[in-house]
């Protein structure tokens, strides 16, 4: 599976080969981000904070209504919480209901029309969804459009 440890352990490797630096070193009982490895996840968590920005806004989030996001929990605990504060700044309007779960229960929810967008591990999307953004994530959304539904 793509969150396996190995398949996890492969990714880090392949991005430390493209970026040409260590991204994570020994520390403590474990490993952390290098200082390459933090300035690596500030850039990208400022590139998922202006790609949902930008996506929302073009599928008419600015009017208002609710988007339904659903996530793992590492993504809950670590990037999200940033993002989601930026864009109730930007989006004021816009009530966001969060749901935390595997990715193959957010997959099903977005299916079933429950999410408007799911950031899970899942390898590929279905038919019916979009694939927003690649490796070693995916953010999906429901072709439906996002803020699109009123507040019940």
């Amino acid at each position: 599976s793509s969150g396996s440890p190995s398949a996890v352990t492969a990714q880090m490797q392949r991005l430390e080969e493209i970026v040409g630096e260590p991204l994570l070193a020994p520390q403590g009982r474990g490993r952390g981000l290098t200082p390459a490895g933090e300035d690596l996840v500030g850039h990208a968590r400022r590139i998922l904070a202006v790609h949902t920005e930008a996506w929302l806004a073009l599928k008419g989030a600015r009017a208002g209504g609710r988007v339904a996001i659903g996530t793992t929990q590492d993504f809950a605990d670590r990037g999200l919480p940033e993002l989601l504060r930026s864009f109730a700044v930007s989006h004021p309007r816009v009530r966001i209901e969060l749901r935390v779960g595997r990715s193959a229960e957010l997959a099903q929810a977005l299916q079933a029309g429950q999410l408007d967008l799911a950031i899970t591990m899942r390898q590929a999307p279905a038919s019916d969804e979009v694939a927003v953004i690649g490796e070693p994530m995916r953010w999906l959304c429901s072709q439906k459009g996002l803020a699109a539904r009123e507040e019940e």
